[in-house]
C-alpha cells in the first residue's frame, strides 16, 4: 500500500515539474536551454520552411508561410491555433490568429502552410511612403500553438524576415505614330509601342494583346508573344507596322493623317512572369500621341 502510494507521489510530483518547465517556455532564449530544465525530455518543435506567394495581383497577395512541425510524443499532437503579426521596419500593419485543424502523427513530422493575406490598400495606409512596384522589406512574428499531452496548449514561436513584392502595371503607351505618303488608297506607318517597367524588381514580358485607335480609326490590333525581359525600370519600344485603306476607313483618313496627332485609345492585357509568380493585368489606357511623317 505504502509502495503504491509513493509511485502514486511521485507520478503527480513529475507531472507537477512538467507544468512548471512549460509554464516558464516563454522565459526561455532557446529549444537547448528548455531540454536542460527539462532533463533531456523532448518537446515540440517549429521552424519556418520557406514562404510561398499566392493570388498575387495588383489587389494584393497571400503569404504562406510553410511550417514544419515535429511531434516527439508516441501519441497525435492535436494543433490549436495560430498568432501572427508582420511588420515593415518595426511598423506593424498586418497581425491576426487563425484557428488550426488536424494534428501531427506520433513521433513524425509535418509541414503547415500557414496563409496570411495581405491587401495592399490597408499596406499602403500602414505604411507611408510605400507606392505600387516598391519591394517592401517585413519582420514576420509567428506563434503555433499545440496543446501536447498531460500539459496543455504550448506556444512556439516562429521568426520570419523576407520581401514583400507590390506590383505596379508596367507603363505601355503608344509614343508615336510615323506615315509614310498618304493617297488616295490609303496610307502605311508605324506605331511606336512603348513599354516600361514601373516595378522596383525585373519583370518578363511573356505576352501582349493590343487594339489601338487613334482619331476614333482602328489602327491595328495583334499580340506580342516572344518573351522580353526587363530591369528595373527599363523600358523598350516596339514598332508595329499598320496599312490603314480608304475604302474602309473613308476619306476622312486622309485629313487625320495629315495632322500633327491625335488621342489614342489603347486596350488589351499584359501578362508578365516574376520571381514571385506571373500577372495577368488588363491594359487600357488613353493620351495624346504626335504625327511623324
Amino acid at each position: 500500500m505504502r509502495e503504491s502510494r509513493l509511485k502514486k507521489e511521485s507520478g503527480w510530483g513529475f507531472r507537477a515539474w512538467i507544468l512548471v518547465a512549460f509554464a516558464c517556455l516563454p522565459l526561455l532564449s532557446s529549444c537547448a536551454t528548455l531540454q536542460q530544465l527539462l532533463g533531456g525530455l523532448q518537446t515540440p518543435t517549429a521552424d519556418i520552411k520557406g514562404v510561398r506567394f499566392q493570388d498575387w495581383s495588383l489587389s494584393g497577395v497571400t503569404l504562406l508561410f510553410d511550417v514544419g512541425v515535429h511531434n516527439p510524443y508516441p501519441v497525435a499532437l492535436p494543433l490549436s491555433n495560430l498568432d501572427y503579426k508582420l511588420a515593415s521596419n518595426a511598423q506593424p500593419f498586418l497581425q491576426g490568429t487563425a484557428p488550426l485543424q488536424g494534428s501531427v502523427p506520433a513521433q513524425g513530422d509535418q509541414v503547415l502552410p500557414i496563409p496570411a493575406r495581405v491587401t495592399f490598400v490597408e499596406l499602403f495606409r500602414a505604411l507611408q511612403g510605400v507606392k505600387p512596384g516598391a519591394l517592401v522589406p517585413y519582420q514576420g512574428e509567428l506563434g503555433l500553438s499545440v496543446n501536447a499531452p498531460s500539459v496543455g496548449v504550448i506556444r512556439l514561436p516562429l521568426q520570419k524576415e523576407g520581401q514583400l513584392p507590390v506590383p505596379a502595371a508596367p507603363d505601355v503607351s503608344v509614343s508615336s505614330v510615323k506615315w509614310g505618303q498618304a493617297s488616295l488608297s490609303g496610307v502605311k506607318g508605324v506605331v511606336n509601342l512603348h513599354v516600361g517597367n514601373t516595378n522596383e524588381f525585373p519583370i518578363d514580358l511573356a505576352g501582349l494583346t493590343y487594339a489601338i485607335k487613334v482619331a476614333g480609326f482602328d489602327l491595328v490590333s495583334g499580340a506580342m508573344n516572344n518573351a522580353v525581359s526587363f530591369a528595373p525600370g527599363a523600358a523598350e519600344e516596339f514598332p508595329i507596322p499598320v496599312e490603314l485603306s480608304t475604302v474602309k476607313a473613308g476619306l476622312g483618313l486622309v485629313q487625320m493623317v495629315k495632322g500633327n496627332g491625335g488621342q489614342y485609345a489603347l486596350n488589351g492585357k499584359v501578362d508578365l512572369n516574376t520571381a514571385f509568380g506571373a500577372l495577368s493585368i488588363p491594359l487600357e489606357k488613353v493620351g495624346q500621341v504626335a504625327f511623324g511623317h
